[in-house]
């Protein structure tokens, strides 16, 4: 797993400066935060497992659930430690689809730290509609990708997600606003440092002049990313949406926005 403090686990709504985050992390000397590495389809196969055949594992093999998860963590563990090499001591995990299983790795995990990535749903919407994202099984474009509204509700559900698992983990997730870090780099990466029991490293602000290992649809933010972090990104709905969808956002989302200081 990670030879003293225990992984790290990011989640949010696309577009919402996950990316930005990972690379600042993986600029930190003691931490190693690559592209998404697709351990969660082993934490949904883990939560598939025991809800089928738990009972029967621990009835008729003597399989307690806590040994069948521990083996599963470990699997997890030695594919994000692969990348943890020399001082990278410990290892970090993004993917927006965490959110959905940040209970399942905080009971695989019990020293895990998580990280609840937002930004107002209205920029993200804007973020999104400026994106072509197909659904390979259909190869239509995504329906959050398509209109105000249909983002509007892709933001509201994730969101959901986020604070459902802030509620049960409590002071082991960390809500970390775009904003903020755009506005304030160096205060919001301090923050965050503490929360994860980890020196600030000022590398984490020059994130910029490494080589970023990007992957997937990280490609779409390379260019951003070879900035320093600013508030220019703040505020794009009102530049590059029209009234009548931003009012349809704030209609859809308005109870999340409100939760997230957004109205």
């Amino acid at each position: 797993m990670t030879r003293d403090r225990g992984p790290i686990f990011l989640g949010g709504c696309p577009r919402s400066g996950l990316t930005l985050i990972r690379v600042m992390l993986d600029a930190h000397p003691r931490i190693s935060c690559g592209p998404d590495s697709g351990v969660l389809s082993i934490a949904r196969a883990a939560r598939e497992l025991g809800e089928t055949l738990g009972d029967l594992h621990a009835r008729d093999f003597h399989l307690p659930p806590e040994e069948v998860r521990a083996n599963f963590a470990d699997a997890i563990a030695r594919i994000l430690g692969a990348r943890a090499q020399g001082a990278k001591a410990r290892f970090a995990e993004k993917s927006p689809l965490n959110l959905l299983f940040f209970e399942d790795y905080a009971a695989m995990f019990p020293a895990a730290r998580f990280i609840h990535v937002v930004r107002d749903g209205r920029d993200v919407a804007a973020s999104l509609l400026a994106r072509a994202w197909k659904d390979p099984r259909t190869g239509r474009v995504f329906e959050y990708c398509a209109s105000a509204e249909g983002a509007a509700r892709y933001w509201k559900g994730m969101v959901r997600l986020g604070l459902s698992a802030e509620t049960a983990l409590g002071r082991r997730v960390l809500r970390v606003r775009y904003e903020d870090l755009a506005a304030a780099p160096e205060p919001t990466l301090r923050a965050l440092c503490a929360f994860l029991d980890e020196p600030y490293a000022a590398e984490m602000l020059r994130f910029n002049e490494r080589a970023l290992d990007l992957a997937g649809m990280e490609g779409e933010s390379a260019a951003a990313l070879k900035e320093r972090v600013s508030p220019r990104f703040v505020g794009r709905h009102a530049r590059e949406l029209g009234p009548g969808d931003v009012a349809r956002i704030g209609e859809i989302a308005r109870d999340e926005l409100d939760a997230l200081g957004y109205a």
